[in-house]
């Protein structure tokens, strides 16, 4: 069922490293947007269509 990954080359833990790194990004900018005020949101939503 599940097994053990076994790096035989160190240069294999690179791609897991950008990987843990990637994602973290990722679920901080998620986070960060599920916890934004709705009026922060519509603001921002708003904002590519304001003219100067």
């Amino acid at each position: 069922m599940l097994t053990r990954i076994i790096y035989e080359d160190w240069q294999l833990v690179f791609p897991v490293i950008a990987l843990a790194v990637a994602s973290s990004i990722f679920l901080a900018a998620a986070w960060r947007a599920a916890r934004m005020k709705p009026a922060q949101a519509e603001r921002l939503a708003r904002l590519p269509f304001e003219n100067e």
